[in-house]
Parts: C-alpha cells; structure tokens; sequence
C-alpha cells in the first residue's frame, strides 16, 4: 500500500465533499487547529489519523446488513486503499454492473456524501481523532496561551462592535434623508399587510384544528399540513435513579461528545 496515494485520494474526495480544493490540512486549519499542531499530526500520527477517519467513512457509507459496496466503490475510484485509482468503466464490471449503472450509483454516493449532515458528522468526528492523537502525544495548550487567544478575541471583537456602531451611524443618517418616504409607503401598506397576516394566521389556526380531528396529514397545493404524534420524553432524573438498581438499563445510554462554548463574564 502507498500512502501518498492513499492521501491524495483522500484530498480528493474531500475536494468533492466540502467543494474549494479542500484537502486535510486545510481541513484541520478550519477546525481551529494551529499550524504547530498540524504539523505534530503530520509528523507523528497522519497514516493513523487518515486510516481512522477513513475508517469512519467506511461505517457511514456500510448499510444496516454490514454491506459496504458504496465505501468499496470509493476505494477503488480514489485509490483510499493506497492502490492506483480507477475509472468507473474499470471498476464496474467488478461488481458485474454496466459503466453506466455504476456511473448513477456513483452519482448516488457523491450526493449522499456532500450533505450538510456528513459534511458536519465528519468534521465533527475527524477533530476528535486528531484530538486524540495530540492528547497522547501529551500536546496540551498552557492555559496561558487560552488565555491570550480569549484577549486577542476580546480586542477583535471590540473592534469589530466599533466598526459596526460606525456603520450604524452612517447607516441612520442615509435613512433620515428617506424617512419621510418609507414612512408614508409604511402608512399605505401597513394596513394590508396586517389584515393579509391576520387572515393567514386565522386560516392556519383552523387547518391545525382540522388536521388534528382528521388525524391523518393533508397535502394540499404548494402545501402540506403534516400530523405527528406527540414526542416520546423521558424522565432523566428517574431514569439515572432506576439505573441505579438496574444497571443493565446503562448499555443503552449514550453519552454525547464535549463541546466549547464562548460567553462573556463579568469583570469585578
């Protein structure tokens, strides 16, 4: 196996999924890691990193009967295997399928992977594995380097509330100049515009009550009045009780990844 061409491949794809030439390393830079700690990866853990996010790919693209034929058709064709790449035409009579049947499936894929949904799922996981990868390489910010970086965002976004208040200035400046004429326009069409609002919110008040007595949903038009049953919810606090006793219950729990969030905090 190559790995240079394993990773040109993988380049390539991302190019297709996230469009701009988007390749690994541009990748990681949008995910918030620095140039150092690209570089400690690129040195140190990329064949693994790349061998994990592949292997994250590989389990989206495999169905529920553990089939992975749409993952092996982008092997082939990206050459993730480190093997050279293939055309389609070569590929397809592999799997005993026309050039052009392969070429739809192909298509298929390429759609399902360019979703907002897997666009954010795969971020979302290579930034965890390459988290990983620098914590066991003991690659921990000092809290003073956060530090710094929150001042530096402090400095840039009070220039930026700076920059915005001086366009707000300009801006109502511009508008006192046409505020006699928006607001005779708002004169003459603030009365049927209300009445339009009022008689679109009372129309959607009587399908919603129609809908639910019908118990089924409607489509009607350009649009669709949608029944769904009442949400499910559980009691957490009751359930974390009943687990006590019943620890079986944990196999099912999930326990999301830790986020970062940003607020402002009050200086004594």
């Amino acid at each position: 196996m190559d790995f240079k061409t394993q990773l040109t491949g993988l380049n390539e794809l991302l190019s297709i999924i996230y469009g701009d030439e988007t390749k690994l390393s541009s990748l990681l830079r949008e995910l918030g890691f620095e140039e150092a700690q690209i570089e400690v990866v690129r040195d140190k853990h990329l064949e693994s990193v790349v061998a994990q996010f592949l292997e994250v790919i590989h389990k989206r693209l495999t169905n529920d009967a553990g089939k992975d034929t749409y993952y092996q058709i982008l092997v082939r064709r990206y050459g993730l295997d480190g093997e050279s790449p293939e055309q389609l035409s070569v590929i397809a009579p592999k799997y005993n399928y026309t050039p052009e049947y392969l070429k739809q499936i192909f298509d298929e894929i390429i759609t399902r992977v360019k979703t907002k949904t897997w666009q954010a799922e795969l971020k979302k996981s290579l930034k965890q594995i390459v988290i990983q990868k620098l914590g066991e390489l003991n690659q921990k910010p000092a809290r003073e380097h956060i530090v710094d970086k929150l001042k530096r965002l402090e400095n840039l976004k009070g220039a930026a509330d700076v920059a915005r208040l001086d366009y707000e200035s300009k801006r109502n400046e511009i508008l006192k100049q046409i505020q006699s004429q928006l607001d005779a326009l708002d004169s003459e069409y603030k009365p049927l515009l209300e009445s339009a609002e009022e008689n679109i919110s009372t129309l959607e008040n009587e399908i919603k009550t129609d809908v639910l007595l019908h118990g089924e949903s409607v489509t009607g038009g350009m649009y669709r009045a949608t029944f769904t049953k009442g949400r499910v919810s559980w009691d957490n606090e009751g359930i974390e009780k009943y687990a006590t006793a019943h620890p079986e219950v944990m196999q099912f729990r999930k326990q999301g990844q830790p986020i970062v969030t940003l607020r402002i905090v009050n200086k004594e």
